[in-house]
């Protein structure tokens, strides 16, 4: 073995090979520093005394199938110039006080992507916590700053990702609509948690055109405020999505006052009602058209439904747009049924968040996707103890495929 081969493999500069001992089913590889190359960590000056203080063992690349470690012999350099003291620094390491090498740990970050943490502590013999700390040293240093003065359009949404986390378990985030990039994630849901988003765009000077978001009131007031010249877009998904909750409260009151052997008529039919009609398979549609003939109220609001989903194809912009939801909403209220009276209220508090889907073009549709994947994250650790990594992995999630090829 030669210093050659230890630069060449693993990254060691500046340090010479002294002896290998192979015991224990592990290689080690004893080495110091060139004699003559010792300076001062403080004021880089060579005119140093150093002084031997025993032996540092940090863990190196794998050699073949066997575990290999470097055994450094370690000094305090007493510095002539500044009279520092200081112990000497190892720059083949990610860090001052790191146990492994640069290129192992550089290794672990590449094969993160297609291994777990499990698999590649098993691989490297190390505990899964070092796997752990040194993924997330790598994504602090990513995500430390985030460019935000060149974003315009922005989506805002909640997810619920487990009581340990957050404001009753939920988190809030923030994407930029153009590149997916994730802009902020903070804890908990509304205004507070985006306080920090808020100072970062007030620093970068961002002008934010577009924001994309639920119906949520703390979050129209978050955009009022501090974006009021921005364009608000209430997408289709969240309006029926919406639309579809009043469904399953109706379908809920129903039951509730039918005797045990009527509420045969209805179990099993929820989805029946929240599918599109395009989606219903002939049973389904027969099964549905059978409890629309039986239940009036319910077959109403489901016809009113899919009466709202069909503006949505129908309309050029946002004019036409308009006039079909004051339509929609003047229907609503001629029915006597509260949940309707309730949605056309709702459509008309925030038409112009609405009808602005057709000026922008705008959804906020890969902000839900991107919320299934948050889940799918969180479902892959059976949830996650440290809050940091996490809010972190949620950051790198753009870049991560949850399908792996076969």
């Amino acid at each position: 073995m030669s210093t050659s081969f230890l630069y060449h493999t693993q990254g060691v500069k500046g340090f010479q090979f002294q002896s290998f001992d192979y015991s224990g089913g592990r290689v080690a590889a004893r080495i110091t520093r060139k004699p003559g190359t010792f300076f001062c960590p403080e004021c880089g000056a060579y005119h140093t005394t150093p002084t031997y203080t025993g032996e540092r063992t940090i863990k190196a690349l794998p050699m073949g199938s066997k575990d290999f470690v470097l055994q450094v012999a370690m000094h305090r350099i007493r510095c002539h110039r500044c009279a520092a003291f200081r112990m000497e620094p190892l720059p083949f390491l990610p860090s001052a006080k790191a146990r492994v090498t640069r290129s192992l740990a550089r290794s672990i970050i590449e094969l993160r992507g297609n291994m777990s943490i499990i698999d590649l502590a098993a691989h490297f013999n190390l505990h899964w916590t070092t796997v752990k700390n040194i993924e997330k040293k790598y994504l602090k240093k990513k995500f430390k700053r985030i460019r935000l003065r060149d974003v315009r359009w922005i989506g805002v949404d909640e997810v619920h990702v487990g009581n340990r986390l957050g404001e009753k378990g939920f988190i809030t985030v923030v994407r930029d609509m153009k590149s997916g990039a994730v802009l902020h994630v903070g804890k908990g849901r509304g205004g507070d948690a985006l306080k920090d988003f808020t100072r970062r765009v007030k620093h970068s000077k961002c002008k934010i055109e577009a924001v994309a978001m639920d119906f949520s009131p703390a979050y129209k007031a978050w955009a009022a405020q501090f974006f009021p010249k921005a364009t608000l877009v209430f997408d289709h998904f969240h309006l029926i999505k919406l639309m579809n909750d009043k469904i399953d409260t109706i379908r809920r009151r129903i039951m509730s006052r039918l005797e045990e052997n009527d509420k045969k008529a209805l179990k099993y039919k929820r989805w029946h009602f929240l599918r599109n009609q395009e989606g219903l398979d002939a049973d389904a549609e027969a099964e549905l058209h059978k409890c629309r003939e039986q239940f009036e109220e319910l077959g109403t609001a489901w016809y009113m439904k899919e009466s709202l989903r069909r503006i949505y194809s129908l309309a050029w912009d946002a004019d036409s747009a308009a006039l079909a939801f004051d339509r929609w909403c003047e229907l609503a209220d001629a029915t006597n049924i509260s949940q309707l009276h309730t949605m056309a209220r709702t459509i008309r508090r925030n038409i112009d968040g609405i009808t602005a889907y057709w000026t922008t073009g705008m959804t906020s549709a890969s902000m839900e996707g991107f919320n299934n994947k948050i889940r799918w994250l969180n479902s892959q650790a059976y949830g996650y103890h440290d809050e940091e990594y996490f809010l972190l992995k949620v950051f790198d999630l753009p870049y991560v495929k949850n399908r792996r090829d076969l």
